[in-house]
This record gives C-alpha cells, structure tokens and sequence, in this order.
C-alpha cells in the first residue's frame, strides 16, 4: 500500500473516530424526565426477600415476563447472559431483574431452574399473585392471563419492554426484545457512566 493510500486510510479512521466522539450513544428509546423507580419487595429465586432499594448504586434492567413465555421472554434472558458475559467485572454494577407475571406457576424452584439456565447472576424474583400485581401497577405493566387448554396449558400477554436505570434508578432507555445485543450493552454502558 502506497504512502498516498495509507494516509487515505488513517484519514478515514479518523473521521470515524472523531464522529464516534461527537456523536456520542443515545439511546433507541431515551425516557425523559427524572423518574425514580419505585422500590418494592418480592421474594428472589432463593426464597429470600428482594428489595429494589437493596441494589441502589447499581445500575438496573427490569423485565416481566413469565418462564412459559413461548417467544420474548428468551430472547431477553438471553441477552441478559450476553451482558453479564460481554461486561465482564463492569457485570457487578447491574442489577439484571426478572419479575414474574405468572406467579401461579413460576414458584421460586421454578424461577430458579429458569434463569440458571441464562445467567445465575439474574435476579429472578416472584410472590403472591397479589404481591406480583401490586408491583406490576407501581410500575403501570400490563398483563393478562388467558384461559387454559384442555391440558391445564396457558399463555400470558404481558408488556415487553425492559426497563433501564442508572445507578440512582432514574428511569432513563427501555429495551425492546428483538433490539440487538449491541444496543442492550451500549444502552447498559450508558447507563453505567452517570453520575
């Protein structure tokens, strides 16, 4: 590669640099304003109380769902794993929360065996069907059962988007399942460099 092309090249890379350091991340969905995330307590898949409070200085993801969930909700524990594997030591300052919609079935053995399959860095929490919808109206998520089949089998429609915080838990992006990985960590690392 001649002298010319060489400087054509370092040219380009840094444009991209320097565009990259003007156009810094925003997020696909920013949420305005300063709300704080209301603190609740449920019970983590150990059996043990979970209060959000006991996380504050942690950035945080929080996600209903429900381990029948027969589409989004893997994609998202999914990409909950990818993070904890992509952060590295940067993982112990979020908090990766899933909170059932479907208490009837997801007892605490059952939230345990779900997420140990994506991460056991996950916080898996449940309760009591009214515990669970008390918190699904803090956070003003929306979820229905349907009828079961002739096996007992049903599904629950259920919000779908993943909430971020900063390390305040000021509400700040939300998440949609089928985002790419890359916006979950640029979204997280975000997150991470507020004050």
């Amino acid at each position: 590669m001649g002298v010319a092309a060489l400087a054509v090249a370092a040219g380009a890379a840094a444009a991209v640099l320097s565009r990259q350091v003007l156009e810094p991340y925003k997020p696909a969905i920013e949420i305005p304003g300063e709300r704080v995330l209301p603190d609740f307590t449920l019970t983590d898949q150990n059996g043990n109380p979970f209060k959000l409070s006991s996380v504050k200085g942690k950035a945080v993801l929080i996600y209903f769902g429900y381990t029948h969930c027969p589409d989004v909700c893997p994609l998202v524990m999914t990409k909950y794993g990818q993070l904890v594997k992509a952060l590295g030591n940067r993982a112990n300052d979020v908090a990766l929360i899933f909170i059932t919609v479907d208490p009837e079935r997801d007892n605490v053995e059952a939230m345990k065996k779900y997420v140990a399959y994506y991460s056991d860095r996950i916080i898996a929490l449940t309760g009591s069907p009214e515990e669970i919808d008390a918190v699904a109206r803090l956070y003003n998520v929306y979820y229905k059962k349907y009828p079961p089949d002739e096996k007992g089998n049903y599904l629950v429609d259920h919000y779908a988007l993943v909430l971020g915080a900063d390390r305040k838990h000021i509400l700040r992006l939300a998440f949609t399942p089928d985002m790419p990985f890359e916006e979950y960590q640029k979204g997280v690392e975000w997150l991470l460099t507020k004050p």
